[in-house]
């Protein structure tokens, strides 16, 4: 697969739109923050890709698998530490729309684990800023 990229522009007082592939990605401040609050915070989105890429994930294997997954939901928490300007301690529930046998929690279990946005998670990343 080809390297991933986006790019964020500034398009109003707090607000950035990130492009990627043609899609746009918008997020801003909370009123009390000093923003206008008309798009998730960004660490908000961090967890809404985590949610997604795990739900992506499950639902590919479960199709493939025959396990029932329309409806299915990922619900993702994090605790802010504002003094590490990070996100720790994430919780993932998948919530699956039926019972699952015990094979088939297994095959889901196994199956989250190939989200990449997990796995970065996870095991953290090597970063490189640069400012031009």
């Amino acid at each position: 697969m080809a390297k991933m990229a986006a790019k964020a522009t500034n398009v109003g007082p707090t607000i950035m739109c990130a492009k990627v592939r043609g899609h746009s990605c918008f997020t801003d401040l909370p009123v009390e923050m000093g923003g206008t609050d008309t798009a998730a915070l960004p660490p908000e989105t961090l967890c809404a890709a985590l949610a997604n890429c795990i739900g992506m994930v499950v639902a590919i294997t479960c199709r493939e698998e025959g396990i029932a997954f329309a409806g299915m939901t990922v619900a993702v928490e994090a605790e802010p530490d504002d003094e590490k300007a990070k996100l720790d301690n994430f919780a993932v529930t998948i919530m699956m729309p039926e019972k699952l046998t015990d094979e088939q929690r297994a095959t889901v279990e196994e199956a989250q684990k190939a989200s990449k946005v997990r796995g970065t998670v996870a095991a953290g990343a090597h970063l490189t800023v640069t400012v031009a």
